[in-house]
């Protein structure tokens, strides 16, 4: 027995001795922190460092930017948690049913501190180095303690490429001393936005998507350990104090009471810190618990007390930066800020350890039980697309929740039909999936397939709707049955691979279904192959296709001879499209396959324009959609050398929503030359206010008649006296909170092929546009009613009969008008399609 005390005696010893001899941030980096910007690799070496000597931290490298910097994690902990840091991770899972065992009894709280998600957020990775050698050092009042009885889990910047992009900038601009005043150019960086990622993407709004590589690798290793604790560390205007928990109306109602009063426990944590040290903040205002992608919501939905903290600051804030109220904003006040939020977090978890662990099991089994959401089990027919399919399942797996084939094949039920928006009988049939609420993730199934989330307030931060079902325009049903799935774990059925026949082709015909054949179109344009897609419907070979579907014909492609069947083949394989050969160029029903209507595609010379007046959020979707999405060439251009490009080289130019006015002209003569023009939202004014387009005549109509049947208010009606507290809410009428409208569409129009007769988009822009009288009206809405989310009244009287896609020609060229955004955040994947058809049709 004393020799057991002695020895843990001695690696205490041992252990305080290391702290002690730690270097400190400014020790290692050679400048005092909130004196310079650290670059990442500076921050990551110091981390690794700190790993290096200390046996109370471990790194761990969970993945690269796009850009190929490196992402890591530390975990901070006594040294006997570090040891058996492994049993601690599968005991956690074991005792919330993520993992099968026998509980060990070694589940601790696990505290995650995320910091920089954005990289002009410029404070957080300073903070992150502050807050870790605190920890390792023990000279913070408590720390001890915490690290017994808890693990510290710290990602000290979740966006290295944006973080860079700032540091670098600011190092460029920055004078020998801080400039604060405001008109100093290192407070004014150029586009684009160093918030985002190199596909520039806001990472904090991708946590339930998982688009970007960031997300996926650092959920991945979130998803390992789940945690019971997830802060994430951000700023916000320079004006502003500080914002801790809890947070603003409105909280979805998937979060529980307990995570509520956590809120409050955390807030009163931080308050008292706060106050100690007369630091101004607030609570319960602005930044709302409701959409899922944040990094405060999406831990929330997994159980765990997600945080979102804002220090008042930014990018603009720079090393100083002197406001309106007459002070200096630091880089060292802005550190504090966070050191003590991220303090305050730890102490609080530490403080309600046993009932945090108690409450994080409970929401995961408790779903085994009696699930929170009204639906036992949303179907997915089988029949849907196999992309949209395949895309869906993705996203649960990345989200860990489960889903089977369905057991009992032709029983029939009543259940709500997402795509009606309504309920209706439905016969289950052989291949269609179930998704049970009766599982671990209960909440999360909740939250994702509710058809219309409930909100107690409209003043939401975000979006206000997101099922599933739209987001991949899929046949689905939700069912308050529950509805067996196979044991055997069985998902997506593996693809039965194409084989070259033994017999020559005249041609191989793909049926135009979902995006596998829109990747298909692309790889064989992009490979010089010759394709061709049919305006009508039309059946060979004993079978019917649809309109839009890929025709490659022998004929077509003469200098391909000896490649002709093996690349085919191969690249369907690869997009696990499904061929049907045919011998001869005659159909038995519909148009032949040299018809007029039988349209060829060459492969277009696709440009970007981006650069200052452009929306970084809309150019990065559309850069991220050709390279990652559908592979195929685009050049980038910009506006500040714009000019001078020549365009003739280019067959379709894509405007993101923004600002193009000086280049109108030049922009004209491309499409009367015979280019493709796509305008995305606020691009259309370009040529809405162009007296000789369709859309323009279509603008006036419709501001006449509106004129006739506006009744005006007089000056002294009462209707003027609004309470300026509620002028925010007044803003809510004219707009929409990510709601989702059902879309009609001219189904013969190629834009459309592969849509359908309906399809469901989000709408956020404010911006409504009539009908072309003289043009295409591809997409529209003909309702007032979202199927889901909130729109204000006044948005709703604006949206009917309005277009969300049309065309018109102009010269030898087109015009292409996209009302609002197809392919939102890259995670509205039905709206690949449309885009897809835009570029090569």
């Amino acid at each position: 027995m004393k020799r057991t005390a002695i020895v843990a005696l001695l690696l205490m010893l041992i252990s305080g001795a290391n702290s002690q001899n730690i270097k400190k941030p400014a020790e290692f980096l050679g400048y005092e922190p909130g004196t310079q910007f650290t670059l990442h690799h500076q921050a990551l070496d110091y981390f690794k460092y700190i790993a290096g000597n200390s046996d109370k931290v471990v790194y761990r490298k969970y993945g690269k930017t796009g850009e190929g910097r490196e992402l890591g994690v530390v975990f901070v902990s006594a040294p006997e948690n570090i040891s058996n840091l492994e049993e601690i991770r599968k005991d956690n899972l074991v005792n919330t049913g993520f993992m099968e065992g026998e509980k060990t009894g070694m589940q601790m709280p696990l505290v995650w501190l995320s910091y920089n998600v954005h990289g002009n957020e410029s404070v957080g990775m300073e903070a992150a180095l502050k807050t870790l050698h605190t920890l390792v050092a023990g000279n913070y009042e408590g720390v001890d303690d915490w690290l017994d009885n808890c693990v510290i889990i710290i990602d000290p910047c979740q966006n290295p490429d944006g973080r860079d992009l700032y540091t670098n900038r600011y190092r460029r601009m920055q004078s020998v001393k801080p400039n604060a005043s405001p008109d100093d150019w290192q407070h004014h960086q150029p586009w684009p936005s160093a918030r985002l990622n190199h596909y520039l993407f806001d990472l904090n709004r991708d946590w339930t998507w998982q688009t970007q590589a960031e997300t996926y690798q650092r959920l991945r290793l979130y998803n390992s350990f789940m945690p019971h604790v997830h802060a994430d560390f951000h700023e916000m205007g320079s004006g502003s104090s500080f914002f801790f928990p809890p947070g603003a109306d409105p909280w979805h109602n998937a979060i529980t009471p307990w995570q509520h009063k956590f809120h409050e426990l955390t807030g009163e944590a931080n308050a008292e810190l706060f106050d100690k040290s007369f630091r101004l903040y607030f609570t319960k205002e602005s930044f709302d618990l409701f959409c899922p992608s944040f990094g405060d919501t999406w831990p929330l939905f997994n159980g765990a007390m997600g945080f979102t903290y804002e220090q008042g600051g930014g990018g603009y804030s720079g090393l100083a930066l002197a406001r309106e109220t007459g002070d200096t904003l630091t880089l060292e006040h802005r550190i504090e800020g966070h050191f003590l939020a991220s303090m305050a977090t730890i102490k609080a978890s530490y403080e309600n350890r046993e009932r945090l662990v108690k409450e994080f099991n409970d929401y995961f089994l408790s779903g085994l039980e009696k699930p929170v959401f009204e639906y036992e089990s949303v179907v997915i027919k089988g029949s849907n697309d196999r992309s949209s399919v395949k895309g869906l399942f993705e996203l649960l797996d990345k989200n860990q929740i489960r889903y089977g084939v369905v057991k009992n094949s032709g029983k029939k039920y009543k259940g709500f039909d997402y795509l009606a928006n309504k309920e209706s009988e439905f016969e289950i049939t052989e291949g269609d999936f179930v998704i049970s609420a009766r599982q671990p993730q209960s909440h999360m199934v909740k939250v994702l397939f509710e058809p219309d989330s409930k909100y107690n307030d409209s003043l939401s931060y975000d979006l206000t709707a997101w099922a599933l079902p739209y987001i991949y325009d899929l046949k689905a049903y939700a069912v308050k049955e529950k509805i067996a799935a196979d044991d055997d774990g069985s998902g997506m059925p593996a693809f039965d691979k194409n084989e070259v026949p033994e017999k020559t082709p005249y041609a191989y015909i793909a049926d135009w279904n979902g995006f596998n054949e829109l990747k298909l179109m692309s790889g064989l344009l992009k490979n010089k192959y010759r394709v061709r897609s049919m305006l009508k419907p039309f059946s060979t070979a004993d079978k019917d296709f649809n309109r839009g579907s890929l025709i490659i014909t022998r004929g077509d492609n003469k200098d391909k001879v000896e490649e002709f069947d093996k690349d085919i083949n191969g690249m369907a394989n690869d997009c696990e499209v499904k061929l049907y050969p045919v011998y001869g160029g005659m159909s038995q029903n519909g148009k032949d396959l040299g018809s007029n209507y039988s349209r060829p595609s060459y492969d277009p010379d696709i440009a970007i324009l981006g650069g200052d007046g452009v929306s970084t959020y809309g150019f990065g979707e559309l850069w991220y959609f050709m390279e990652r999405e559908i592979e195929y060439p685009v050049t980038v251009l910009t506006l500040d050398y714009f000019s001078s490009v020549n365009l003739t080289k280019y067959d379709v130019l894509l405007l993101p929503s923004g600002s193009y006015k000086k280049h109108k002209e030049k922009l004209t003569d491309f499409v009367k030359q015979g280019g493709r023009l796509v305008l995305f939202d606020d691009a259309i004014k370009l040529f809405s206010g162009d007296k000789s387009t369709n859309l323009y005549k279509a603008v006036e109509a419709r501001k006449k008649e509106e004129e006739k049947e506006e009744d005006k208010l007089k000056t002294d009606d009462k209707e003027h006296l609004k309470r300026f507290e509620h002028s925010r809410r007044e803003r809510l009428k004219s707009r929409s909170s990510g709601s989702i409208y059902r879309i009609k569409l001219d189904d013969s129009h190629p834009y459309a092929f592969g849509l359908g007769k309906e399809w469901f988009m989000m709408r956020n822009s404010s911006d409504h546009y009539p009908f072309l009288a003289k043009g295409n009206n591809i997409a529209y809405i003909l309702e007032n009613e979202p199927v889901a989310g909130f729109a204000g009244n006044e948005f709703k009287e604006d949206v009917k009969n309005t277009i969300i896609v049309a065309s018109e020609s102009m010269g030898r060229g087109e015009i292409v008008y996209l009302t609002d955004d197809p392919y939102y955040r890259a995670y509205w994947k039905s709206g690949r399609i449309l885009i897809g058809n835009i570029l090569f049709r």
